[in-house]
C-alpha cells in the first residue's frame, strides 16, 4: 500500500512542497493528532501536514506521482 512520509513532496497551495511534519488526528478536521513519520494515503484525509511555508489539512493536498 502507497505511503507519504516526512520528505516527500506534494502539490500544496504553494506549489510543490516537502513535508514536514505529519499528525494524524482520530477524525477528519481535528486540529491536532499524533506525530507520526508516514501513513497510508487512505488516511490522508484523517492528517495534518506542515510545510515550510505553512500547514494543510491531507484532503486539501494533491500528489504528486514518484
Amino acid at each position: 500500500m502507497k505511503t507519504l512520509k516526512i520528505g516527500d513532496t506534494v502539490l500544496t497551495r504553494w506549489g510543490p512542497s516537502k513535508i514536514q511534519k505529519i499528525e494524524i488526528c482520530p477524525k477528519p478536521g481535528d486540529k491536532y493528532g499524533l506525530p507520526t513519520e508516514e501513513v497510508y494515503v487512505d488516511l490522508v484525509d484523517r492528517c495534518i501536514f506542515d510545510f515550510e511555508e505553512g500547514w494543510q489539512y491531507g484532503s486539501q493536498l494533491d500528489f504528486i506521482p514518484h
